[in-house]
């Protein structure tokens, strides 16, 4: 896990408990800032620390040498995702890019000049999906999207609801895993699903959608982050076909929701069973779960 850090980072973070080390903030020329246990703070070569005098400050070579290493030392291999702003680590790290987009034919070619990082951690927590397994699969299974605004805690609680699919019911589960953060989280994720499990990475949601129900014939989908039009169109596809679909979407409420325009369908076709929305108040904790008609559930109201 964070490999591809400078050696001085890597050696600071020796000083945390890495399971609290949610994000990393490497800006050149400024200290590096990390949410730890969902608080914001400084890393200096002791650990965390609230003085900004104590804190690390990373270089332009810091910034250029991460990117470097999370490329496996080849910027080209990783030109498609850095188009969309983004580089993954081995293990699921996803590393936000800021710098200058360089464009051609009107769509983003490149990203040049990289000036500050934003790297994720992903964490595996078993359990945590245990809560939305209770209340929304006593019945059998259904469709469920996650909601909540960046940073709570969707995609580790995806993770483990994939885990508890394929632990507890004999499923063919499929993981689109478009940025390789899903499955990569854990090098052992494919031993702890079983047998039941497939993973397609690295391909564009409705590419990967697409293919997976004339292919693969899964009974359930397992994605992350919705966003387009396109997108949720694959969903609903998926879903009149008869394959149920887990996913998330980075909407603050129900409210948001019923007003987003991206996803009108969902609620209009009762594409999903149950919404899940997580709290913006630390990190993976629900604070309510809706049916399809986006009415609230008295069992877990105040959750």
């Amino acid at each position: 896990m964070l490999d591809f850090l400078t050696d001085g980072l890597r050696a600071a973070l020796r000083n945390t408990n890495l399971n609290s080390v949610y994000e990393l903030r490497v800006r050149a020329g400024k200290p590096v800032v990390m949410n730890y246990g969902g608080n914001y703070t400084y890393l200096g070569s002791a650990g965390a620390t609230d003085r900004q005098g104590a804190a690390l400050v990373a270089s332009s070579a810091d910034v250029e040498e991460i990117v470097y290493r999370a490329s496996n030392y080849s910027v080209y291999s990783v030109t498609e995702q850095m188009r969309q702003g983004f580089i993954t680590g081995a293990h699921g790290e996803r590393i936000g890019l800021g710098g200058m987009y360089v464009y051609e034919d009107g769509r983003a070619f490149a990203v040049k000049e990289v000036t500050s990082l934003n790297i994720r951690v992903p964490h595996e927590v078993a359990g945590c999906g245990e809560q939305v397994w209770r209340t929304c699969f006593q019945n059998g299974l259904t469709s469920v999207l996650l909601l909540s605004p960046p940073g709570r805690g969707k995609t580790t609680i995806l993770r483990d609801l994939a885990r508890l699919l394929c632990s507890r019911k004999p499923l063919n589960v499929l993981v689109s895993d478009e940025r390789n953060e899903i499955s990569a989280a854990s090098m052992d994720f494919s031993l702890d699903t079983g047998a039941f499990t497939d993973v397609i990475r690295f391909a564009r949601k409705s590419d990967a959608l697409t293919a997976a129900v004339r292919a693969m014939r899964p009974d359930v989908i397992v994605t992350d982050e919705l966003v387009s039009a396109e997108e949720i169109a694959a969903v609903a596809a998926c879903v009149r076909g008869g394959v149920e679909v887990l996913a998330s979407a980075h909407l603050r409420s129900i409210d948001a929701l019923r007003i987003s325009p991206v996803f009108s369908v969902c609620v209009r076709e009762k594409l999903f069973g149950y919404y899940v929305v997580l709290s913006e108040e630390g990190v993976g904790r629900v604070e309510g779960i809706y049916d399809a008609d986006l009415q609230p559930l008295d069992a877990v109201a105040g959750c």
